[in-house]
């Protein structure tokens, strides 16, 4: 399943807003780990339907980075009632994305 492509017109509502848990992929178009990290969260959501898996580009929105404390790409945190509730750093294997996904499920 293809990640959710976030703008800032469509953060609240996909995001901050929404009923579901969310995982948000913060990344830069030419980044190689970003690309690796996003075919790893891209396999990971039809195994995770309840939880919306979402990406967006810090250099289209660098706002949306300095908001959520972005210091690096590719950024992933999770998202639960709106509120930012774990989140790491780098390219990460697929175990540690699980640990973070099981605190929501």
């Amino acid at each position: 399943m293809r990640l959710i492509e976030l703008d800032k017109d469509n953060f609240d509502a996909m995001v901050t807003d929404a009923q579901q848990p969310v995982l948000v992929e913060f990344f830069s178009p030419g980044c190689g780990p970003c690309h690796a990290l996003a075919a790893v969260l891209e396999d990971m959501a039809d195994a995770h339907p309840h939880i919306r898996f979402a990406a967006m580009d810090i250099v289209r929105f660098p706002d949306a980075a300095w908001a959520f404390d972005v210091a690096a790409a590719p950024s992933t945190l999770l998202f639960s009632g709106g509120r930012r509730v774990d989140a790491v750093t780098g390219y990460v294997p697929r175990e540690r994305i699980e640990e973070m996904l099981a605190v929501v499920e």
